[in-house]
């Protein structure tokens, strides 16, 4: 104590200096009708200047939470979308009426690992078994589509993700309402995937959108893929060799969606009824 008094009283003449300048200004600003103006106008350009930076510091570390209510947003439009249900139609005596069967179900993961530069690419999320996760689910994030789900524990799942050379979609030209193709990964850049199986004689033309088929068992339809980038074809073959931008950035995704069909049990079961028989 005796120490900061001992500061103090060496410091004496400077404090007094400075006090005397600050009463001196304050006079000034309080007694001229421009210095009081110029005061007043330039700190509220100083204190808003001081808000905004305040404000934009907190907007920063607030990101994750905004992300959150925005991935949620998203998740329950999604959930209203006509292509989430099944229009089942009935007849009762002479009145006809459609009723809508939801299909899918979603839900919400984050992306705890990551690969885009290998040959076979996963995507580890940290949702699982206890989320109602099965292999075979599809993945996808608001930009288009993932890949599917093939490992599961209780509270995290492996995800092939599109990069990934044994990963294979049918697809849809959007623009033309066909549903035909696959698309598969060469292996070389992240930013590109080939569409295969499209006859040549079909008029597709560069920038078509392509979109996740309707007979798709584990993706809702028109969940985009990517855009036509190129287009090549040869006189001895009878598809085209069809160059595809994908919609995501694959080094970027950090929140995706898994999709639950909730028919999916139901279809498995007949089909292996069908094999059944067959045999």
């Amino acid at each position: 104590m005796n120490s900061i008094f001992r500061y103090l009283k060496n410091k004496l003449h400077v404090l007094l200096f400075l006090f005397l300048e600050i009463f001196c200004l304050i006079s000034i600003i309080r007694s001229n009708r421009y210095q009081s103006a110029f005061y007043f106008s330039n700190t509220r350009k100083v204190a808003g200047k001081l808000q905004e930076a305040n404000h934009s510091i907190f907007d920063y570390f607030d990101l994750y939470h905004k992300n959150q209510a925005l991935s949620n947003e998203n998740l329950r439009l999604r959930r209203q979308l006509k292509d989430n249900y099944l229009i089942e139609s009935r007849k009762v005596f002479t009145v006809n009426d459609s009723v809508y069967k939801q299909r899918y179900e979603y839900i919400p993961a984050e992306v705890i690992t990551n690969t885009i530069n290998l040959q076979n690419n996963y995507i580890t999320i940290n949702r699982g078994s206890s989320s109602g996760l099965e292999p075979g689910m599809g993945v996808f994030c608001p930009e288009g589509v993932i890949g599917r789900v093939i490992e599961v524990s209780e509270n995290y799942s492996i995800v092939t993700s599109v990069l990934n050379s044994t990963f294979k979609l049918g697809c849809k030209i959007d623009e033309m309402k066909l549903a035909k193709g696959t698309i598969h990964w060469s292996g070389r850049d992240p930013n590109f995937v080939d569409y295969l199986e499209v006859n040549k004689y079909e008029q597709i033309k560069k920038g078509y959108h392509i979109v996740s088929s309707p007979y798709s068992k584990y993706l809702p339809e028109n969940i985009p893929i990517g855009t036509v980038d190129k287009i090549e074809t040869k006189s001895t073959d009878d598809f085209y060799k069809i160059r595809v931008k994908l919609a995501v950035n694959f080094g970027r995704i950090s929140t995706v969606y898994v999709v639950k069909n909730l028919f999916n049990k139901e279809v498995q079961e007949l089909e292996k009824k069908l094999k059944e028989k067959a045999q």
